[in-house]
């Protein structure tokens, strides 16, 4: 069976994140470092913070960093802890937002927007998950797909808000809305179209195949 998808952009971090829901094992201790997506997996695990968790977003035509935010959430057992220190082991699983992706040779990549002049959550975290073989899962949409990765710094002279650097992941699962219609439903996914108007911008239209489509089809729907 086939079918034909819309997701518009919170479609998109909705379905990933219900599925990393059901894919992290959660009686493991988990760091969930700052993104929109990120924000998403902690609404479904009913955790409400109140506020934004992304460390930084383009608004109002600009790329902004937020001035205020929460701490780094971490959940032991599936419940908050009040870990101060960032100890993690390789049992644990961290879980970093991203802001690129694309497909090199035939394999999905990603990258991170940086403005902290020392990488944000990337130079003071990933890099340590990563030292440590902790499990490091990267939720990226295809919103965010670029033709191909340019190792852009902070070095320009002029930029629409704060200069950012574009950190590439050299490590970790990276996790966009095919894996999570194949973890979930079992279907094939593709991306065939892109775009939108009137409060469509930005969204991807897939085309599912499985046995499963109908059952991915409601889903998407109760999503929009």
């Amino acid at each position: 069976m086939r079918g034909q998808v819309v997701l518009n952009v919170k479609a998109q971090k909705k379905l990933i994140a219900y599925a990393l829901s059901k894919y992290i094992d959660f009686s493991k201790r988990v760091y969930v470092a700052y993104g929109s997506t990120n924000q998403e997996l902690l609404n479904y695990l009913g955790l409400n913070l109140g506020m934004l968790y992304v460390a930084g977003c383009i608004m109002d035509n600009k790329l902004n960093v937020t001035r205020e935010r929460p701490p780094i959430v971490i959940l032991d057992n599936g419940k908050l802890s009040n870990i101060e220190n960032f100890e993690i082991t390789k049992e644990d699983y961290f879980i970093k937002g991203a802001n690129a992706l694309w497909y090199e040779n035939g394999k999905k990549q990603a990258a991170v927007a940086a403005s902290d002049i020392n990488g944000g959550t990337y130079g003071n975290h990933y890099v340590k998950a990563v030292c440590r073989g902790a499990k490091v899962i990267i939720p990226v949409s295809h919103e965010k797909l670029i033709p191909y990765f340019v190792p852009a710094s902070q070095n320009v002279d002029l930029a629409m808000g704060n200069k950012i650097a574009m950190l590439r992941f050299f490590y970790g699962e990276v996790f966009s809305e095919i894996e999570a219609f194949k973890f979930l439903f079992g279907v094939d996914a593709e991306v065939i179209a892109s775009g939108g108007i009137f409060g469509n911008e930005g969204s991807v239209v897939f085309e599912i195949r499985g046995e499963r489509v109908k059952e991915a089809f409601n889903f998407v729907e109760s999503l929009i």
